[in-house]
């Protein structure tokens, strides 16, 4: 995901500009800390936190930052998202912006995913990326208090439920459940509340409690069969969702 979509953060130093320039390739950006002023086209705009803006290849623009300088995260949006987003009537020949507190709460949580190396951030950080775009591409969805989730995001969460503890994708999600990654990754937290890698986290960490409760399985085994990369990256998780390591854990239920 990485790779595929150059996902980087960029920052600004206070006070600083960008002469015009123009990219190859068409990019996204969110900015989650500072402010800018930017020239692109024939127009002006003031970003700041909570801004997510769409360039189109081949656009001259520039930027002229604030006194706090400026932290936006920035990523070559795929080919899919670009057609998910013209089906929501997005001008994307217009170089279009939003802001909202969606996609400030999801730039601040995609931030902190691209700062853990662990096993979940590839699938954390690709649901945050779909999940930013449709927050980008439409706002104001209805709400889903007492409506049950549709046959097909069951049939996601299904198949979640049935590998949890083997390598998936949002890709192969959505292919099970015959929608869009995007489409998928907006209604899963529309419906269940989590993202899809905050589930995935959940299931295996609690699925390591469980195991726990087993004395004869060494921690290192219960890593493995929780689908976690290492003993430490189990230690991690754990005691994020639970308050205490897996051996206090141990030595107090068993």
């Amino acid at each position: 995901m990485f790779a595929q979509t150059g996902l980087r953060i960029s920052r600004y130093h206070p006070h600083a500009t960008m002469a015009p320039h123009r990219h190859d390739e068409p990019s996204m950006n969110i900015v989650v800390n500072g402010d800018f002023l930017e020239r692109i086209g024939r127009g002006e705009r003031d970003y700041a936190r909570g801004h997510a803006a769409f360039c189109p290849a081949g656009t001259t623009h520039s930027q002229t930052f604030g006194k706090a300088g400026a932290m936006q995260i920035i990523f070559r949006p795929q080919d899919s998202w670009l057609d998910y987003l013209a089906d929501c009537k997005t001008r994307l020949d217009e170089a279009p912006y939003a802001s909202s507190n969606s996609l400030r709460t999801l730039g601040d949580r995609l931030v902190e995913e691209m700062r853990n190396d662990d096993g979940f951030s590839t699938i954390a950080c690709e649901g945050l990326l779909l999940e930013i775009v449709a927050a980008f591409g439409r706002t104001g969805a209805p709400k889903t208090a007492g409506v049950k989730p549709p046959v097909w995001l069951c049939t996601a969460r299904d198949f979640i439920h049935e590998n949890a503890f083997m390598p998936l994708s949002m890709a192969k999600i959505a292919r099970q459940a015959g929608r869009h990654e995007i489409h998928l990754a907006r209604e899963f937290r529309r419906f269940f509340g989590v993202s899809v890698g905050t589930y995935l986290r959940r299931l295996r960490t609690e699925h390591a409690a469980t195991l726990l409760l087993r004395p004869w399985i060494n921690i290192s085994e219960v890593a493995q069969d929780s689908g976690f990369a290492s003993h430490s990256h189990l230690c991690r998780e754990f005691k994020a969702y639970f308050g205490v390591t897996p051996s206090q854990f141990r030595s107090r239920n068993l």
